[in-house]
């Protein structure tokens, strides 16, 4: 099986980003999360904005435990142009030209043994299951999951009102936690309920 998770976080407003990555909105309980499924992740998938963000580490860096994770970057522009700057930047990433077809491509080109830290874990993944994981926004997560049968979106609600310089989709100034105190669903819709912290 190769299954296609697409990781976001927002906070309550909607706001996805500060300072063009998900700190500012994110918990230490989403952020273990994030590492979790990272950890299990066969490839990783990025778009140029997060590849070249200079505020943003570098997801396979030497002595990390995901520098044997490959990482696709996936551009409507010409990739070759976006490989060059990659590697002027000393980035280990592949960039890909975009298509409806681009994600099966890169599911298909992967070995189908698990992650190195797959491995790692008492209970190994079984080896026909090969994971990639979106850390990217929303556009190319909407991309994605208009492109890619079966993609899972896994979307992590930060109890934050927030609203900076560098975050999206709101308009008030704040940053405003809050405590989550009840959740419902009803025929699939989730209702959350909050109070300020």
């Amino acid at each position: 099986m190769r299954r296609l998770i697409i990781s976001l976080v927002q906070s309550i407003n909607g706001s996805f980003a500060e300072d063009g990555w998900s700190t500012g909105v994110s918990t230490d309980a989403d952020f273990r999360r994030f590492l979790a499924l990272r950890r299990g992740a066969n490839a990783i998938i990025i778009d140029r904005r997060t590849a070249l963000n200079p505020q943003l580490p570098v997801i396979n860096a030497a002595g990390k435990t995901l520098e044997h994770t490959p990482v696709y970057v996936l551009t409507e522009s010409d990739p070759t142009a976006l490989q060059s700057e990659l590697d002027a930047r000393g980035l280990d990433y592949r960039a890909q030209h975009f298509s409806a077809d681009t994600v099966t491509e890169v599911a298909a080109s992967l070995p189908t043994a698990p992650s190195p830290e797959s491995r790692k874990s008492p209970e190994p993944a079984p080896s026909d299951d090969v994971v990639l994981l979106c850390e990217s926004g929303p556009n190319l997560a909407f991309r994605l999951l208009e492109h890619y049968p079966g993609a899972e979106l896994h979307l992590s609600v930060s109890p934050r009102y927030i609203r900076t310089p560098g975050s999206h989709f709101s308009g008030l100034e704040a940053k405003i936690d809050l405590d989550l105190i009840d959740v419902r669903t009803e025929d699939g819709q989730v209702f959350l309920r909050y109070r300020r912290a």
